[in-house]
């Protein structure tokens, strides 16, 4: 597998209505995010929303941290913001890796809601086919299904021992590149 992109998607996204939004950023999700993409190493962080608004809100948190005083205070979040990019849409990022790497990215969805034909993450590294890769991930109430069926996989949902399933977005980030970068964890009935 090649590189590994992460985008955070604010649009298109569900509300809690099923409606297809965009979501305000979150400045807590720009700095985990931040953390856990240097954390594992990934090649470039994207924050995406159509907005302009957003966008310029984005660049000002991140050069606050990046190049204003926050960076001289806390060179730790200057280094965890490094990485990040703000694009209008994941098309906008997808097309960044292309023109970065020099070849389309593997696109993987993630999504809390089962689908059919959802690829294992244990699965990625093959699907892939050494292509770098971009990671969707939603904001709200997740990628609407236009989305997700224009992605090269959607992933299998991260499943926890309840009933429960609505994780923070960076919660997910965190999980999904472990899993990646650290392989899965296998039940008693896979072995």
């Amino acid at each position: 597998m090649g590189n590994i992109y992460i985008a955070l998607v604010h649009w298109p996204v569900y509300n809690r209505e099923g409606e297809t939004v965009a979501t305000s950023v979150t400045p807590l999700d720009l700095h985990d995010i931040g953390r856990i993409a240097l954390t594992y190493g990934v090649a470039g962080y994207y924050v995406t929303n159509p907005y302009e608004s957003q966008r310029r809100l984005v660049e000002e948190i991140i050069y606050h941290w990046r190049e204003g005083i926050g960076g001289e205070h806390s060179p730790q979040r200057q280094r965890a913001l490094s990485g990040a990019k703000v694009v209008a849409t994941a098309e906008a990022a997808f097309d960044d890796v292309a023109a970065l790497e020099g070849v389309e990215p593997f696109v993987a969805a993630t999504t809390a809601r089962r689908m059919p034909g959802a690829l294992p993450t244990r699965e990625l590294a093959d699907a892939a086919g050494g292509r770098p890769v971009l990671l969707l991930f939603g904001t709200g109430y997740g990628l609407t299904e236009d989305l997700l069926l224009a992605a090269d996989a959607a992933l299998e949902p991260i499943a926890g021992r309840g009933d429960f399933n609505h994780l923070p977005v960076r919660a997910a980030v965190a999980i999904y590149l472990d899993r990646i970068f650290n392989g899965n964890v296998r039940s008693e009935t896979e072995e």
